[in-house]
C-alpha cells in the first residue's frame, strides 16, 4: 500500500523550443492526442495511485488550471502562480508547498511522460527506504544536455554532472524528496538551475539514490511529439480520436 499520494509538477517554463510549432501557447496546453500536454502529466500519476497535486504555473497558465479542474474531478489540486527566474526556483516552491502536507512526495517536470506502471514501482521504493532524495534516472539518453548520475552497487548517486565519470545513466524529470530535505532548501538566488542543486546535494553528504525508469519521454521540441504519442499508445491505448 502507498501511503504518500502527493506529488508535483512544475509546469512554469516558457517551452521556448517548442514555440516554432505552437506560437503563443504555454507549454502545458500542447497537444499531444488532442490533449493538453499536462492533462497526460496528471493522467499518469493519477494512474500511478497518487490523489493530491500540486500544480506551479506561469502567470499565462490559466487556461491550464481551468482544464485540469474540469478534467479530473475527483483529485485534490493546489495551483500555485508564479513567473520563477529558475529551474530551481520552481522546484523549491512545489517541493516546500509539498512537504506541509506530507512527509514524502514525488515531484515531475510537466514534460515528462512515464509508464505508471514504473511510477508505481518508484512510489513503492520510496515508501519501503529511507533516502534524503530519490532520482528518476534513464539509460536512454535522448536529452542535448543529461544531467549525468553515477551510481554504486546498492543504486546509490554517488556522483552527478560533471563530476560523473561511467556516464551509463542520467536523470529523467522524477524525484521524491523528503520534508525534512525540502524544508532546508536554500535561497532561490543561490542556483540559476535545478541540476547546480541536486549536484550539491549529492556531493554534499546527503543520501541520494536512483530509481531507474524503464521508458520515457521528454517533450522539448516539435519532434518530440510524435514520440510522446507512440509511448501514450503503448501505456494506454490513446488514440488521435481520443479528442
Amino acid at each position: 500500500m502507498i501511503l504518500h499520494k502527493h506529488a508535483g509538477i512544475f509546469a512554469a517554463g516558457e517551452g521556448s523550443r517548442l514555440q516554432a510549432a505552437y506560437p503563443g501557447m504555454p507549454k502545458p496546453m500542447v497537444p499531444i492526442f488532442g490533449k493538453p500536454l499536462i492533462e497526460w502529466t496528471v493522467k499518469l500519476l493519477e494512474a500511478a495511485g497518487v490523489e493530491h497535486v500540486t500544480i506551479l504555473l506561469n502567470s499565462k497558465g490559466k487556461a491550464a488550471r481551468e482544464h485540469l479542474k474540469k478534467a479530473f474531478p475527483n483529485l485534490k489540486f493546489i495551483f500555485l502562480v508564479k513567473d520563477t527566474r529558475s529551474s530551481y526556483e520552481s522546484f523549491r516552491l512545489v517541493s516546500q508547498t509539498l512537504a506541509m502536507e506530507s512527509e514524502k512526495f514525488l515531484l515531475s517536470a510537466v514534460d515528462s511522460l512515464y509508464n505508471p506502471a514504473d511510477l508505481r514501482q518508484l512510489l513503492q521504493y520510496s515508501q519501503d527506504n529511507a533516502f534524503d532524495a530519490l532520482l528518476g534516472v534513464t539509460d536512454r539518453i535522448e536529452d542535448e544536455k543529461p544531467l549525468w548520475a553515477d551510481t554504486d552497487a546498492a543504486g546509490r548517486i554517488v556522483a552527478l554532472g560533471d563530476k560523473a565519470k561511467k556516464k551509463i545513466t542520467a536523470t529523467n524529470g522524477l524525484y521524491c524528496f523528503t520534508a525534512q530535505v525540502a524544508q532546508e532548501m536554500p535561497d532561490p538566488a543561490r542556483y540559476t538551475a535545478l541540476r547546480q542543486y541536486l549536484g550539491e546535494l549529492v556531493h554534499g553528504g546527503k543520501t541520494v539514490y536512483s530509481a531507474l525508469i524503464a521508458d520515457s519521454v521528454d517533450v522539448d521540441d516539435p519532434a518530440d511529439i510524435k514520440l510522446a504519442e507512440e509511448f501514450l499508445r503503448g501505456s494506454f491505448g490513446a488514440q488521435q480520436e481520443d479528442r
